[in-house]
């Protein structure tokens, strides 16, 4: 879970997976590792990979929605639905690039799982010398 939250790889839980960590530095927001710097996973397994994250970020927008009107509810009680409509979509659209992140962070660890010795067969395969590793609009 951890390594969901902070955005890093699936495989070894170290490495950042986006070049900045600021998900609101907005020129750099697309910007993804080509690879994992600690284990070498490549990140872009094919192209068009992350598709699939549309998917969970719509879930997740969803889920968000949703619990926003319930807690909405629950506090105010009565309201007008243009001030949830405001409220919810206005907080929905500050929260994107967050959401934008957190969803290709959930995408890619439904395909990788953790490996405990990736780290070192990495070290093994470059003779630890340090690879090229580009920032890839994906």
């Amino acid at each position: 879970m951890k390594s969901l939250l902070s955005n890093q790889c699936p495989r070894c839980k170290k490495a950042d997976l986006f070049c900045s960590r600021n998900p609101y530095d907005f020129k750099k927001l697309f910007l993804m590792y080509e690879h994992c710097a600690s284990c070498g996973l490549k990140f872009n397994k094919e192209p068009g990979f992350f598709y699939g994250a549309m998917y969970v970020g719509y879930g997740i927008s969803v889920a968000y929605l949703t619990i926003f009107y319930v807690g909405m509810l629950v506090l105010l009680g009565d309201f007008e639905l243009t001030t949830y409509f405001i409220f919810g979509i206005g907080s929905l659209f500050l929260l994107t690039p967050v959401i934008f992140r957190f969803s290709r962070s959930v995408w890619i660890s439904l395909f990788v799982s953790y490996d405990q010795s990736s780290e070192k067969r990495w070290e093994k395969e470059t003779n630890g010398t340090e690879i090229e590793n580009p920032c890839v609009d994906v």
